[in-house]
Formats: C-alpha cells, structure tokens, sequence
C-alpha cells in the first residue's frame, strides 16, 4: 500500500484502538477524511468485515463520503464495484461498505457489519441522535474470523463538528458520561494546510466572532450560557430610520391562528433594518394589514409550513398571498433553526442588524429576552393571541437567513488528505 499522508487528527482516528472513537472537528478541519480513510481500510485489515458508512441525507453521501472512499481505495490500489442501487461498495475478494442515511433510522435494518463510521452525527437533536446511535449499533455485529482470532471488539466511529454543543448526543456520550472505550479526538481547521488561503476568514465572515473561534477550534457551544440573541445591545443596534416611499419592504411572516407575526426590514447596502412590525389575526387580515399599510414594493418572506396549512380556510397560508400577486420568497421547507440564529447573530455581532426600537417594540422585547431551555433548545410558546416572542423571532429569522444565509463553504473533495 503506497504511503498516505494524513493530518495527525486523522492518523490518530484512523488507527486508532478504541472501540468508539470520535473525531470532533471545525469546520474544513478533515475530519469526513478521517472517516472515508478508516471505512476504506478495515476492511484492508480484516477481508471479511463490512462497513457501515451513514450522513445525515443521501445527498451528502454522494457528495462528500462516497468520492472519498473510492479515492482512498483507489490510491490504495483496492479493485471495487460500485452498485448505486443498493448504496454498496463491495471490494473484490473483500467485504462491503454499505452506504446509508440517518434521516430515517427506522430503515436501518436488514444486514450486519463489523464497524461503523457515522458522520454528523451533532447536526441533529439529541434525541433523534440517540435513535440514530442505537440502531446502528444493531447493525453493528457481524464478527470475522479475524476479530475472533485476534479478540478485536466490533467499533462504532464518529466524526462530526459539534453543532449541539454541549447539549448535544455527542457531549453527553463522549464528556459527560464518558464510558471505556469512548476516546475524543479533536481536529482544528487551523491545522488542515490543505485549505484554501481565504477559508478560514470566510467562516469568520460567517458566524459571529464567538461562534466561529468554537467552529474553527472544534469546541463544543454552550447554549445556556446566555440569551439566544446574545450580542443585540438596545443602544447599540438601536436606528431612527423609518419607512422612506421608495423603500423596497421585506417582511418576515409567522402564521398563527390569533397571532400572524409581521416583521418588516429594508436594505441599505450589506445591512438590514427592522422598521415596523404588526400583528394580524390570520392570513386575510396579513392582507388587509399590508394593502392599507404600505404603497411600496412588497416582498414575503413567510414560513415555509405556511404552504401545508392555513390559519382561516381550505386554501394554503401563502397559496393565499401569491393569490394577491405578492413577491414570495419561501423554499419548500424552513431550513434548521440554529442557521436562522446564527445568521442574525452574525449580523448583529458585526452592527449590519439594526432596529427602530420605537416603531418594533415587540420584536426589540423579543430578541432580548428569548432564551433556551434547560435542554439547549430555543423557547417555544404555546400563547400566540397578539404575538409570542418566538413568534417574532421566527419572523425576523426567516427574512434574515434567506437574504444573507448562512454558508457552511462545503469543500469539493479533491486529491489532498485536507476534505
């Protein structure tokens, strides 16, 4: 086998021992590398074993994992077949690397393998990762000749970037209780050489400072330490600017029966103004409150759920806007919750947020007193007669991260040992 260079965090994950190695890293950091390698050569190490390989959703399997595996084998000179139908790799005179997504863990089921890589496994709530966990190891069980003879122990890897924190699966399973076998790698961005120059300054860009030294380093976030919007300052972030007649209005919407939550912001440049705010009891009076509100150009941005459901008849909440000719910017569903934090915690950590308190004082109130849970999940509200404050968050985050998303700069998988 012809000599691979490996980043020391992926050396350390690749060779490593322990039954249940984890490699948390930042952002561009290798650790998918760490994983493709180890899933590639196990089944070097032991013929007969399968591999499990499994990613959040399909997509990123095709994307990320797959091409590292049949780079790894190629570089190692490994004859395989790919069957796309089945999601396999199978290795000629060796076992399988099967290919599966976490999305629904109801159907992993129906075969065995020796070890398991799982890759972002924080990305998801902690419960739905435990779910994940534990069917997994089912699969985990198949035992070779090899491990018999050499009283090897079936493994389960993980590589992820911390995401949840420290209210996460991964924290709680690898710090908090911290069992035998469970060993924590960390591998930083700063360390991959292989990145382009301007990446790292990219995520700085990104996320707010805070966040992306965590990301950058590999650290786990505590969601409890403070408010969920943890850098808006009233005086600070605080604007006299109004509606001005030529303005261009771009209007978070939140549906709830009693409580439809409109945000309002315009655009000047690379920053985004909240400007008024008002609160309408269902879908037909966001209408009447928008056409006698405003003469100027209108453009929605409403909660994707709104397509599936409707606050006061048998039509759709924005089938019922797009009726009215209004601009509707709305994906096929809301994208993860975290994304809309960070995305209006960037721009308020770098003044490019800002808010006529007077004219939006309910969304002022909102973004300074919502907070988590003791579970490191943001407050929900059951009340929603005159607006709840996630319901003004919702609002404001929904405009915010479709205008200025949140970009994870996914890197293409290459010939370098950085990915």
């Amino acid at each position: 086998m012809p000599n691979i260079d490996l980043l020391p965090a992926q050396d350390d994950f690749v060779f490593t021992e322990s039954p249940f190695p984890l490699i948390k890293g930042g952002l561009g950091s290798g650790k998918t590398r760490g994983g493709t390698f180890r899933a590639s050569l196990l089944p070097i190490l032991d013929k007969e074993a399968n591999i499990g390989y499994y990613m959040p959703t399909y997509d990123l399997l095709e994307l990320r994992a797959k091409p590292g595996i049949l780079e790894d084998l190629e570089s190692m000179g490994i004859p395989y077949k790919e069957n796309k139908s089945r999601n396999l790799i199978k290795l000629e005179g060796r076992g399988e690397i099967i290919l599966r997504s976490f999305d629904r863990p109801e159907r992993i089921v129906a075969y065995e393998v020796a070890h398991s890589i799982v890759d972002e496994l924080d990305t998801i709530p902690k419960d739905k990762a435990a779910f994940v966990w534990r069917k997994i190891s089912e699969r985990n069980r198949q035992v070779t000749s090899y491990m018999r003879e050499n009283g090897k122990p079936n493994t389960i890897g993980c590589v992820t970037t911390p995401d949840m924190g420290v209210n996460g699966f991964v924290y709680e399973k690898w710090e908090k209780i911290k069992a035998n076998g469970y060993e924590t790698i960390t591998a930083r961005t700063y360390d991959n050489p292989f990145l382009p120059p301007e990446y790292i300054e990219q995520i700085k860009a990104n996320y707010d400072e805070t966040l992306a030294e965590l990301y950058l380093n590999g650290e786990y976030v505590s969601l409890n330490d403070s408010k969920i919007y943890h850098y808006f300052d009233r005086s600070k972030h605080h604007t006299d600017r109004e509606i001005k007649p030529n303005d261009i209005l771009h209007i978070g919407l939140d549906f709830n029966v009693g409580g439809c939550v409109a945000v309002v912001f315009v655009r000047e440049g690379d920053k985004i103004i909240i400007v008024d705010e008002f609160v309408s009891y269902d879908t037909q009076e966001i209408i009447i409150n928008l056409k006698s509100r405003y003469n100027q150009r209108v453009v929605l941005y409403p909660d994707a759920s709104g397509d599936n459901r409707s606050t006061n008849s048998s039509l759709s909440d924005i089938r019922m806007l797009r009726d009215e000719r209004y601009q509707i910017n709305a994906p096929s569903k809301n994208g993860a919750v975290r994304d809309r934090i960070n995305a209006v915690n960037n721009l308020l950590s770098k003044g490019r947020l800002l808010i006529n308190t007077n004219k939006a004082e309910h969304t002022t109130f909102a973004i300074e007193t919502h907070g988590y849970t003791d579970k490191g999940e943001p407050e929900k509200f059951n009340e929603h007669k005159g607006g709840a404050i996630d319901d003004f968050t919702d609002s404001l985050g929904y405009c915010v991260v479709r205008i200025f998303p949140i970009n994870r700069n996914t890197l293409t998988v290459g010939t370098t040992s950085g990915y």
